[in-house]
């Protein structure tokens, strides 16, 4: 009997969503396959169930003696980020679309009584780690707490992102959250420890501003500065690609 082999990553065809226009080009073979339910898989030994982002199970199909499963379902498995731009009909594979806050794309306002654009690396070592560049500005006391206008930095990334990566660092317990543009609170509100670089991901739910704003839970009588590391970054998802 001819042994079946398993092809991981594969069959773009069948992960890609296109419409009847594109159906009808003349790069796409018709063929005929099966979907084979008696298939199993093990994934480092262990059983493994193909899902889709629904969590619904997923049969392979077999074409010709080879098995075939959609791109999507074994990249997630795998942790490998994939991207799709359907004005080319291209799949990428483990492309990263970060932009940094060292990026010149990123324009930076700030409402604070203080603010500095910090590039002297002997003031950039936190948590014993050598950080390039950070924006700090000054929280507000823990009295006045939240108001309009409050302690802020503005990032304007330039265009539409997904998520952002903060890394912060605080010298004092401070209380932080995030909004977009529209002053829409993105977060709830998020505390920091004090001498603690902390690292935390933000939905900005396809937007392309986000302020963090600040204000100093410890109440000291001379305002703690904020740092922004600009190792932080906003990345974007690609629009999903069909199973």
């Amino acid at each position: 009997m001819k042994k079946t082999r398993v092809i991981l990553l594969l069959v773009i065809t069948a992960m890609l969503s296109l419409s009847a226009g594109a159906f009808a080009a003349s790069n796409l073979t018709e063929i005929k396959a099966y979907l084979n339910s008696g298939i199993k898989f093990r994934l480092d030994g262990k059983p493994w169930r193909p899902l889709d982002d629904q969590g619904k199970d997923v049969l392979p199909i077999t074409y010709n003696g080879t098995t075939y499963l959609p791109l999507r379902v074994v990249a997630n498995a795998f942790d490998i980020p994939i991207t799709w731009d359907g004005s080319t009909q291209t799949v990428g594979m483990r492309e990263s679309s970060n932009l940094t806050l060292y990026s010149k794309e990123v324009k930076v306002d700030n409402w604070s009584e203080k603010f500095y654009d910090v590039i002297d690396k002997k003031q950039l070592v936190f948590g014993n780690h050598q950080y390039d560049g950070a924006y700090a500005f000054t929280a507000e006391n823990a009295g006045l707490g939240w108001y309009e206008g409050s302690p802020n930095l503005k990032f304007n990334f330039g265009t539409k992102y997904n998520t952002l990566h903060l890394i912060l660092y605080s010298p004092s317990s401070m209380k932080i959250r995030i909004l977009n543009g529209s002053n829409q609170q993105l977060t709830e509100e998020i505390s920091l420890e004090a001498d603690k670089v902390t690292e935390l991901d933000v939905n900005l739910q396809s937007s392309q501003y986000a302020v963090v704003s600040a204000y100093d839970a410890a109440n000291q009588a001379e305002k703690p500065l904020l740092y922004v590391l600009k190792d932080s970054y906003v990345t974007t998802a690609a629009t999903p690609a069909s199973q």
